[in-house]
């Protein structure tokens, strides 16, 4: 419709499919519908009621997995603390080692 008023058409109804037009969407709701009764009073067939529906295979999803997944939140957080790499202590790294000093 955007092209069709850059080009200056007025008459746009031959462009248009007849499912959008008026007289479409009048005959659509000519017809006049029927509420859906209780779903107590559903009948349904012995066939689909006696089928098992079974959820879908699992699927692997394409590309790298994700690192970290999102914990529930009544899984614990990890309390451990990072540990140095040249004397064993927590709480600072091998860059904030103060234990040895540095050989410069």
């Amino acid at each position: 419709m955007a092209v069709l008023k850059k080009k200056n058409i007025k008459d746009v109804h031959p462009y248009c499919s007849d499912y959008y037009k008026h007289d479409a969407l009048a005959n659509t709701y000519a017809v006049p519908m029927e509420p859906m009764p209780d779903k107590n009073d559903w009948t349904a067939p012995e066939c689909v009621l006696n089928e098992v529906v079974l959820p879908p295979r699992y699927k692997k999803m394409p590309g790298r997995p994700r690192k970290k997944r999102k914990k529930n939140p009544d899984e614990k957080l990890s309390t451990k603390t990072n540990c140095c790499g040249r004397c064993g202590q927590e709480g600072h790294n091998i860059r904030t080692c103060t234990f040895f000093p540095k050989n410069s």
